[in-house]
């Protein structure tokens, strides 16, 4: 096979950029299906191409660019095409240092060359002490996008980020971090979602030490902290769940444990990003909740003790979805959710808990007796795992304060014992 030969099959398998605006497979043209029903066929020829051919770094590198669009479950990508392409892309992990710098320097960055993050040192991937082009340069940052004509610019980014060995990030930051601060720092959801799962996995390899010299690990910081405000997109409650976690992660890889960095960072991811800002301009919306919710425990683990000084927020909100509302079905999931935190809050504050129990009480209380009163066949996993939630948070609050054993759980027993005794009979 001639090299000619070789650049048609690449050439070929380049996304189009019809894809790029295709949210789903029933926006997909006859144009764009007949195009994605050549790729099998494509990457099978390209598969033998690198079985059998001695190839050069920079073909190489044209073929995992090629390959790395197919390796995800995108709208352009087919069972059998992913599977070809995760076969091609084997054939080179790990890859080789030059390999690795040719095709970040040659595939992936020319790719957003003409959008320069206005605060980053292109040539050394350090922070800049003021944004290129001043207070406007931003605007600059967002005409034109051409990098967004390139569908699958993400995916190769992402390849790039999952076989990049932590000792050669010294060599390779300032061509690692332009793509993942661009769409982090994208004005649209969909590209700030992808920015934000980029920093999850750039974070499980990175050394601490660069994000801190190269002043990146504040800027990161900043604009995961600009998603927790992305709250009226149909993709905000999976941005707010990712954000919050890569928030969590970084703070924890580049602050010293105990230490007052840390205590403050998560002190306003807790306070003034999901407390401060999510549910007090988004209490309406289910979705967004939900996901602050979900990501509240490790969070809550994290802060420790230092959750006490947001108990009037958490307790309140965390058994709001536990009490029932007339003619309105129960957000189970919420509900489950909610119980999960509350019953971290409940472990590590447990010295508070006396002034608490009797509000947590009445919340677990009231959604048992709901429970009861509305039993269903067709949902019965579903109540048994919230009953099972609510039994574990009444033997959490148990443990932080004894007392209501022979208190408040007796008195219980003595109002309905049948009706509580599986909540609360057996626990010491």
């Amino acid at each position: 096979m001639t090299e000619n030969e070789i650049q048609q099959i690449l050439q070929a398998l380049q996304v189009p950029v019809g894809y790029a605006e295709k949210a789903d497979s029933s926006d997909i043209t006859s144009d764009l299906e007949s195009w994605k029903a050549t790729t099998t066929c494509l990457l099978g020829e390209l598969s033998k191409l690198v079985r059998e051919n001695e190839l050069s770094v920079a073909e190489q590198a044209d073929v995992i660019a090629a390959a790395a669009a197919f390796d995800s479950h995108d709208v352009w990508s087919s069972p059998q095409s992913y599977a070809l392409a995760t076969e091609i892309l084997a054939e080179f992990s790990p890859p080789s240092l030059p390999l690795m710098f040719h095709l970040l320097e040659t595939n992936v960055n020319p790719l957003f060359r003409s959008n320069l993050h206005p605060s980053l040192n292109l040539s050394t991937g350090r922070k800049l002490h003021r944004p290129a082009g001043g207070p406007m340069g931003s605007y600059d940052f967002y005409e034109t996008q051409a990098w967004k004509a390139y569908p699958a610019a993400g995916n190769l980014v992402f390849w790039c980020l999952r076989h990049i060995q932590s000792q050669d990030y010294d060599r390779l930051w300032y061509l690692v971090i332009p793509p993942i601060m661009t769409f982090l720092d994208d004005y649209q959801v969909p590209f700030k979602l992808k920015g934000v799962k980029m920093v999850e996995e750039l974070l499980q390899h990175v050394p601490r030490e660069i994000l801190k010299r190269t002043g990146v690990d504040g800027l990161i910081l900043t604009s995961l902290n600009n998603c927790l405000a992305q709250l009226d997109d149909t993709e905000s409650p999976k941005l707010i769940q990712a954000a919050v976690s890569a928030s969590l992660s970084l703070s924890l890889l580049t602050t010293t444990p105990g230490s007052s960095a840390q205590f403050d960072q998560l002190c306003t991811l807790l306070g003034e990003r999901i407390i401060g800002t999510i549910w007090l301009y988004s209490h309406d919306k289910l979705g967004i909740v939900q996901a602050s919710t979900d990501s509240l425990p490790p969070l809550l683990s994290a802060l420790g003790l230092g959750c006490s000084r947001y108990l009037k927020a958490l307790i309140p909100q965390l058994i709001h979805p536990l009490i029932p509302v007339p003619l309105a079905s129960p957000p189970f999931q919420l509900q489950v959710s909610s119980l999960r935190a509350l019953t971290v809050v409940i472990s590590e504050c447990h010295y508070r808990m006396s002034h608490w129990k009797g509000t947590i009480l009445d919340g677990i209380g009231r959604c048992w007796v709901n429970l009861a009163d509305t039993q269903s066949n067709a949902e019965g996993s579903r109540q048994e795992e919230l009953k099972t939630h609510l039994r574990s948070a009444c033997q959490a609050l148990a443990k932080a304060c004894p007392s209501i054993i022979e208190e408040e759980f007796r008195r219980l027993l003595v109002a309905d014992r049948e009706m509580f005794q599986d909540l609360v009979a057996g626990i010491a």
